[in-house]
Order: C-alpha cells, then sequence, then structure tokens
C-alpha cells in the first residue's frame, strides 16, 4: 500500500477533475490524503447565496466533509488561509503548513496544480510555487517522502472537447502519467463534486468531469516518461530523482 498527499488551494479543487483518480487510488488500498489551504469564502457564489465570508466558510467546510466520505479519504485538512489572498502572505508560514503534512504521512506521491494552475487563479500559482520548494527542499535534504511530485493537469483538448475557455493545459510531451477512469471512479467523482451545493450553477455550467473522462493527465516533476504512465505509483521503485532538474547546457 502507498501514500498520496493531494494539496490544493480551494475546496472543489479535488473534484474539478482530478477526483477520479482519487477514487480510483483508495479502491486500489491506497491512502490518500488531501490538504486544502482555504476554505474558499471569497467565491462570487456567496453573493448570488447571500452569505457572508464566514458563513461561506463554514458552509463549504461542511461539503468538504461530505466529500471526505465519498472519496473514503484517508484524512482531510482544511487550513483557513484567506480564500484569494495567498500571494499576500509570507511564503516560509505555506511551506511550514505544507511541510508538517508531509512528514506526518510520509506520502509516495505528492500532487498539486502545475505551474500554469490550470485555472490562472493565483492561489492555484502560489500553491505549486510552495509545494515544490518543499519538495525540493526535502530532497536536498535527503528526506525519503515523497518519492515524486506530480502536477495535476489537463492535455491540449480535441477540436470536439468542450471547455471551459479560460482552462489551461500542459503539452502532451510533458504529460508523464495518465491515469484511466472507468464507469466506478467515475461516479464515486461524480457523488462527490455533488457535495458542493453551493456550486451547483458552475458545476452545471462547466462539468468539470467531462474534461478527464478520457483519463487524468499529470506532469511529473523531474521525471520523463514516454509512453505516459498508467498510475502515479508506477516505477517508484526503479526512478531516480535529483533534488532538482538538470538544467540545460548553454553554449
Amino acid at each position: 500500500m502507498a501514500s498520496i498527499l493531494y494539496v490544493f488551494p480551494h475546496p472543489d479543487d479535488e473534484c474539478f477533475g482530478p477526483a477520479p483518480a482519487l477514487a480510483r487510488q483508495r479502491r486500489m488500498g491506497h491512502e490518500v490524503h488531501l490538504l486544502t489551504l482555504t476554505r474558499g469564502e471569497a467565491t462570487t457564489q456567496r453573493q448570488r447565496l447571500g452569505y457572508s465570508k464566514k458563513k461561506m466558510a463554514q458552509t463549504r467546510y461542511q461539503e468538504m466533509q461530505g466529500v471526505a466520505e465519498v472519496l473514503d479519504l484517508s484524512s482531510l485538512r482544511v487550513l483557513e488561509y484567506p480564500d484569494g489572498q495567498l500571494a499576500e502572505l509570507n511564503p516560509l508560514v505555506l511551506e511550514e503548513e505544507v511541510a508538517g503534512p508531509i512528514h506526518e504521512t510520509e506520502p509516495d506521491v505528492v500532487v498539486t496544480y502545475p505551474v500554469h494552475g490550470v485555472s490562472g487563479h493565483p492561489d492555484h500559482l502560489v500553491t505549486h510555487a510552495v509545494v515544490k520548494r518543499v519538495v525540493s527542499a526535502l530532497r536536498q535534504d535527503g528526506t525519503g517522502h515523497p518519492r515524486r511530485l506530480a502536477f495535476f493537469t489537463l492535455p491540449p483538448a480535441d477540436t470536439d472537447t468542450s471547455r471551459p475557455a479560460h482552462l489551461q493545459s500542459s503539452p502532451s510531451a510533458l504529460i508523464d502519467c495518465v491515469v484511466p477512469v472507468n464507469e466506478t471512479d467515475f461516479a464515486t467523482a461524480q457523488d462527490a463534486l455533488d457535495c458542493y451545493e453551493t456550486y451547483r450553477p458552475v458545476i452545471d455550467e462547466q462539468r468539470p468531469l467531462q474534461s478527464v473522462k478520457d483519463g487524468i493527465a499529470f506532469e511529473i516533476f523531474g521525471e520523463a516518461h514516454d509512453p505516459p504512465l498508467s498510475t502515479l505509483l508506477a516505477e517508484l521503485d526503479t526512478t531516480e530523482v535529483s533534488p532538482s532538474p538538470t538544467p540545460p547546457s548553454q553554449s
């Protein structure tokens, strides 16, 4: 049994795409942990609902409890940093918040957003930078965990694929793993997504799981796999990961 830690900034980030992978990993008997840095209180959906930020935070936190139950998460930790303002915080504080769960859960793999953040949201970009820095520092220190850092992403869209215009993808050459989706895992992911009642209009409009129906794509930091792996845990025992990727030589 292996362990995977997902680190995202907002409630629903784990369901807007990667949820079928989490469902599959739990079904296979692996530990799946989720760390969320904010309670998503700044969402524009609160104006529609007439909620204060405090009430929105409480509601989204409760929705996440339902997600944790549906996905059978091994652990869920939801922090209370200000939604939409992670860029204004001392990054060293955020790094400590990420390093703590890594030390506690000793994951084989840590997953977060890629450098473009998929949606481009500033909190996504900050989370990418913080998690990558923490994992790189742990590697430099010789810590045994995590053995792999992966970034949930989207592949280039097919011409016949309907995808919200604001979402960004990674080039095919950077995608190192594509986790297949079956009906069971997709249904579990849909049930988890449905826990976010406050986001129903957004879910109905964007249909986020449709973007991953052909598989959940990941970049893997410091590794290159062609063809892509079919699981984030493949080849962990044979892959040597350097403290940081070697920069290309310049002539």
